[in-house]
């Protein structure tokens, strides 16, 4: 049993060469991430809607004109509009 390696300091030893390693790896790799250049951010799709629905006031003239995104979401505007506007 005397060129049995004590346990305890193994594994304290072989931790420090993981932990070593470990801030190599984390070195490199924020190394590589500086030599790369900044993501270009690119500008966001817009959507399109084909169909828009409007709104007269026959009071004072004033138009509104809104995408038709769906059928549901043009019941909603015009509940809003004769709650508040009617």
């Amino acid at each position: 049993m005397s060129n049995v390696i004590p346990f305890l300091s193994y594994r304290k030893a072989r931790r420090e060469r993981v932990l070593r390693k470990m801030a190599a790896m984390r070195a490199a790799k924020e190394r590589k991430r500086l030599a790369r250049p900044a993501p270009v951010a690119e500008p966001k799709r817009q959507r399109w809607h084909r169909l828009e629905f409007g709104v007269r006031d026959k009071l004072t003239g004033q138009t509104a004109w809104h995408d038709l995104k769906s059928v549901r979401h043009a019941t909603i505007a015009l509940r809003l509009l004769l709650r508040h506007y009617v």
